[in-house]
């Protein structure tokens, strides 16, 4: 029965050392609420999510309400002028977390950098296996952004761009004649992505299993600023966690 509410729980985890405000977005009909929520330095937070669900889970920083009461953030706004995020999406330079519960009998996730990137994170399964691994990207990929591509307020920058976003080539964005697997092919600001986080989606057309699958009944625990990532992680993902 569709909307139904499954065993899988969504557990949003804030380690930064600031505020972060997540955002939940659904892709369909059935809806994870709430769509915004503030999550101080240490808190958490945990969603029930509905069967099927597939939506997305990413993190704004630097938010505030000014004198009309309008609420807004330097990274991730989602525009609604309040904290929660109801209606349409826009993309924003952070780093996303896609999220599908019970399709086609398994629960899965993929880490997205093709838009941008604001924070690490980490998600990890409740029922780890050799498919069904927790992966993350714990470097801060802003000491590594291309000077071209670095987000700044107050002059501390806060975020990378991707280069689609910056520049919106048909190469880069792999769009028009470029659209297709043959002829997308990944830039050097892809490449600055994928070295730190090799496992997390990087550009269109990517093809490096950046999808996780787990069994339906799984759990997931996002974390942001995560500490480490816990050992049944892929191997070679293990080879950033120093950097």
């Amino acid at each position: 029965m569709s909307g139904v509410l499954s065993g899988s729980i969504l557990t949003i985890e804030n380690k930064c050392n600031q505020t972060v405000w997540p955002v939940i977005y659904s892709y369909e009909s059935n809806q994870l609420s709430p769509t915004g929520f503030v999550l101080r330095s240490g808190e958490e937070r945990i969603l029930q999510a509905p069967s099927p669900w597939f939506g997305l889970i990413s993190a704004r920083t630097l938010c505030s309400t000014n004198s009309s009461g309008y609420f807004s953030c330097v990274t991730g706004d989602c525009e609604s002028g309040i904290i929660e995020c109801p209606g349409t999406y826009k993309w924003s330079v952070v780093t996303y977390v896609y999220v599908r519960i019970d399709y086609g009998g398994v629960n899965s996730y993929t880490i997205s950098l093709e838009r941008g990137y604001n924070l690490p994170l980490v998600v990890v399964p409740s029922q780890p296996s050799h498919t069904c691994i927790s992966a993350g990207c714990l470097v801060d990929l802003n000491k590594t952004c291309p000077e071209d591509l670095g987000l700044f307020t107050g002059g501390k920058q806060i975020g990378c761009i991707s280069a689609c976003r910056k520049y919106d080539t048909k190469e880069i964005c792999c769009t028009h004649d470029f659209r297709s697997k043959q002829r997308c092919e990944k830039t050097m600001y892809s490449q600055n992505f994928e070295q730190a986080c090799p496992h997390a989606y990087t550009y269109a057309f990517e093809d490096n299993n950046s999808t996780v699958t787990c069994p339906k009944s799984t759990d997931f625990n996002v974390t942001f600023c995560p500490s480490s990532i816990p050992d049944n992680t892929r191997s070679d993902s293990l080879s950033f966690a120093g950097n």
